[in-house]
């Protein structure tokens, strides 16, 4: 595998990486002393049975069933707006549905359904930075849609498309955190599509396209909390590659690295510092971890943990404590503590779905002690193509 060894070069480097890093820093311990509060509330997408599982992590990462919703059928991918909504693309029903959050308990209420059209198979979506815009990557018609989400009537309202090449095939779509640049990878003919956006406003203009090698296959991206790269899971080459983002948005190779055959790589997760990446590999049945050098964005290989059977989608509460996995080949949750000086993940065990839930996506939403004690008057809750999943897994 190509790695990068971190490395110090006296105290006049360390002293400036400490520098550099000193904003990051602050900005996380804030978070986390912010949120050593907070309840967070894990949402699960199960594709065959059409559910959504709900849970409760309690402070040793243990998650405690409390609902079960039934959804239109086939949702693949599951996100959690800031706005205290959760969302699913439906693939089955070719629909995106809406579910209000009760933050005493995280229990949902469905809010919203609005049809894709009959060929488009939503893949997977994503929230725009601080709520109020839902995109979808359609695979079957290789389109995003964009959607509005009202917080006071709980409504989506469709708000423009975007095309992408014929065949390409958009399996995930990232933002940067202040919402100007979006990102999505084109499975189908191994592109990702750079965009700009308005702040506070929906659409996106074309950047053009970034080219990777025939046939790699771009699945899960994630942008650093800084903004300055793009990470690519590419599934089909079993190599992730590190993009930097320029002034305007623009995206520049700065590193490849390749995974060890077959593993096929799927979802990525940084934790808020930063500091670790973390890759689900869905045919190798584990995580790995590496870190990232915060000058040049360059990841290191520093550990692995193993997973339940095909773990499709993860998730990282934002108090950065806990990591979750899904697997698709059991249905189960593998549970994970972070350690947030090393990277290292410790597993503290696993959560069964319903026999044959098949999930696909996992999502956390972490609420404020505050807003959990004001219950609303309405109470209430990447991966590969459906049937490349459906070839791979057992």
């Amino acid at each position: 595998m190509s790695e990068r060894a971190v490395s110090g070069r006296g105290l006049t480097r360390v002293a400036t990486g400490l520098r550099r890093g000193a904003p990051l820093l602050i900005l996380g311990l804030c978070l986390v002393a912010g949120l050593a509060r907070a309840r967070t509330f894990v949402y699960v997408a199960n594709y065959n049975n059409s559910t959504i599982g709900v849970y409760t992590e309690d402070h040793r990462g243990n998650l405690v069933t409390s609902q079960t919703v039934p959804t239109p059928g086939g949702p693949e991918s599951i996100v959690a707006d800031p706005l205290g909504y959760v969302i699913t693309a439906d693939s089955l029903a070719h629909a995106v549905s809406a579910y209000r959050v009760n933050p005493a308990d995280g229990r949902l209420t469905r809010a919203a359904v609005r049809l894709e059209s009959p060929r488009a198979n939503p893949f997977s979506l994503t929230a725009s930075p601080g709520g109020h815009f839902v995109y979808v990557a359609n695979s079957g018609d290789s389109t995003v849609g964009i959607y509005r989400l009202r917080r006071g009537r709980a409504r989506l309202f469709p708000d423009g498309r975007v095309q992408e090449a014929p065949g390409a095939t958009p399996y995930s779509v990232a933002f940067t955190p202040n919402g100007r640049y979006a990102y999505v990878a084109n499975f189908g003919n191994a592109t990702i599509g750079m965009y700009r956006r308005t702040p506070r406003h929906a659409a996106l203009t074309s950047l053009g396209v970034f080219h990777e090698p025939p046939g790699d296959g771009p699945y899960g991206l994630a942008v650093g909390p800084d903004g300055r790269f793009l990470y690519v899971a590419d599934f089909r080459a079993n190599v992730l590659l590190v993009l930097g983002i320029g002034a305007h948005g623009r995206l520049s190779l700065k590193d490849r690295v390749t995974e060890p055959f077959d593993h096929h790589p799927d979802s990525l997760v940084i934790d808020p510092s930063g500091r670790y990446l973390f890759v689900a590999n869905t045919s190798a049945n584990d995580i790995s971890i590496f870190r990232i050098d915060q000058a040049d964005g360059r990841i290191t290989h520093v550990g692995r943990v193993p997973t339940g059977g095909y773990p499709f989608s993860l998730t990282l509460d934002r108090a950065a404590r806990f990591v979750f996995a899904v697997n698709y080949g059991n249905s189960t949750i593998s549970r994970y503590r972070l350690d947030r000086h090393s990277g290292l993940l410790t597993s503290i065990g696993t959560t069964p779905e319903a026999s044959d839930a098949d999930p696909y996506g996992i999502t956390a939403l972490t609420v404020p002690v505050s807003a959990a004690r004001h219950t609303p008057k309405t109470a209430g809750s990447h991966p590969v193509s459906g049937s490349d999943r459906k070839q791979a897994a057992p």
